[in-house]
């Protein structure tokens, strides 16, 4: 009896410290994350180093896509995304945007060719323009809707960066927008590539990382905004930013 009693003691003990599950969106925005590759990426790597720094929450990844995020959202699939803007997309949704840690960047990329300057991007008017299904670009309006895009940009919607590029590269379209981030990753392996394209000197866009966090509910922007000075303030995801060449906000 008194070993029954301990064993009842300890999985109550156990079930007392046991962290709350936090479901983590995440969808194809290499490098951040790739899941075609059983999800993995730069998002994948912070949540695992988030789950060591603390054990109040366990976050787990679920996969979603870009375009299906919001209404994944609305399904109670997920309650924070991370790696996210609140303009893209978020306005009218009850998230809340932490503070930004890590500087992202959109730029131009085209086929490298004689006689090609930077002034091939000051107007983007009938030329092929290429970008992916679901994302947000400032050049568009940051217009996601396809009926919209087709009627007035010439404007091929692909399934990912990676797809983008190689188009570009094939010479199948003219200007891709790609994240500057993206492209760091793809040069560490494809360097060869580099002399290949132009990149403009300009950006579609510069925005905060941030991470959103459901409105009204656990874990909070104020624990996520703490967790995220704590964490800083450790050095604990340094080496992750500099893996992959992150600019850090101060």
């Amino acid at each position: 009896m008194r070993l029954y009693a301990l064993f009842v003691s300890l999985l109550l003990s156990t079930s007392t410290f046991a962290a709350d599950v936090v479901k983590v969106g995440i969808y194809d925005f290499a490098p951040f994350a790739f899941i075609a590759d059983r999800s993995t990426g730069i998002t994948v790597q912070m949540i695992a180093t988030m789950n060591k720094f603390q054990n109040k929450y366990e976050f787990v990844a679920v996969p979603t896509t870009a375009i299906r995020r919001y209404s994944d959202f609305e399904k109670n699939k997920f309650d924070m995304i991370i790696f996210e803007s609140k303009n893209w997309g978020w306005q009218k949704y009850p998230m809340v945007a932490s503070q930004g840690f890590v500087t992202g960047m959109d730029v131009y990329v085209t086929q490298a060719k004689p006689g090609r300057g930077q002034d091939f991007f000051l107007d983007f008017k009938n030329k092929a323009m290429i970008g992916v299904l679901g994302y947000h670009y400032q050049f568009a309006g940051f217009h996601t809707d396809q009926d919209y895009l087709e009627k007035n940009f010439n404007l091929l919607q692909t399934n990912s960066q990676k797809k983008s590029l190689e188009l570009i590269l094939n010479d199948r379209g003219e200007i891709a927008v790609l994240s500057k981030e993206y492209l760091n990753y793809h040069f560490s392996h494809s360097p060869a590539d580099k002399v290949k394209l132009m990149i403009s000197d300009k950006f579609d866009q510069t925005y905060p990382y941030t991470i959103l966090v459901r409105k009204n509910h656990e874990p909070s922007v104020i624990y996520i905004n703490k967790l995220l000075s704590q964490m800083k303030q450790k050095g604990t995801l340094k080496p992750l930013w500099e893996k992959y060449g992150l600019e850090v906000m101060h």
